[in-house]
């Protein structure tokens, strides 16, 4: 099933409109959860990243990390917790911009070939 296309373009034209009826809410719950495991590895390599860089900047290398796994963990399972829980907003742009794709995809299973 592919749910988007790269080279199409959202438009105001492509969003779903109220009164808009959708294939299942499970389809829609499932692009939800993606799109907010998606929010939270991006900041969770976005946390690691800018955790290597000042500890650089400090003089430190990474190998003087005695807890580096851990550590790592923890920012992952932050990073999981705010996006589970609102998040920077990053995953609703994406779920915003797919969900139509969604739509449009379900309309094309249902034409015969």
């Amino acid at each position: 099933m592919q749910l988007f296309h790269p080279l199409s373009a959202a438009t105001l034209a492509s969003r779903p409109r109220p009164g808009d009826d959708w294939k299942s809410r499970k389809e829609q719950e499932k692009l939800k959860e993606a799109c907010q495991e998606f929010e939270s590895i991006l900041l969770a390599e976005l946390w690691k990243k800018m955790m290597s860089n000042a500890r650089k900047l400090g003089g430190r290398d990474d190998r003087d990390r005695h807890f580096g796994p851990l550590e790592d963990l923890s920012m992952e399972m932050s990073a999981e917790y705010l996006s589970k829980s609102g998040g920077a907003g990053m995953w609703k742009m994406l779920y915003d911009s797919l969900a139509p794709h969604l739509e449009a995809g379900e309309k094309d299973q249902g034409a015969p070939a």
